[in-house]
């Protein structure tokens, strides 16, 4: 018994993070089956992070260099999602044909991608 209480903790662990996903707490619609099909997409898209990290991200991903990370080793949801931000925002950049846009375009749209990255 303990021991199959013991493994729905992943279970509960990817509960607690779809619930923190952006979005799932402050959904924008409120009709019936908007709220029905909040859930299902928070969850898809959850899945969809975490198979692209474990295909892609993960190649990329260094824990933050803080006192409080010291030890960590492991990539949480937030950290997979960052580094899936950091890495669309980085190809989005790079493919803007740099050579024909002014200072003040490239700076602007550098400072989209910052805070697409954040």
């Amino acid at each position: 018994m303990i021991g199959q209480y013991a493994s729905r903790w992943r279970i509960e662990v990817a509960y607690r993070d779809v619930k923190q996903s952006p979005g799932f707490e402050q959904p924008q619609g409120w009709c019936r089956k908007t709220v029905e099909r909040t859930a299902p997409m928070a969850m898809l898209i959850d899945s969809l992070v975490i198979v692209w990290f474990a295909r892609e991200g993960h190649r990329h991903w260094q824990p933050c260099d803080h006192a409080w990370y010291a030890t960590k080793r492991d990539p949480s949801f937030a950290d997979m999602l960052a580094e899936l931000k950091r890495r669309s925002v980085g190809r989005y950049v790079l493919s803007l044909p740099l050579d024909t846009l002014g200072p003040q375009k490239l700076l602007r749209i550098l400072e989209n991608a910052v805070q697409l990255a954040a």
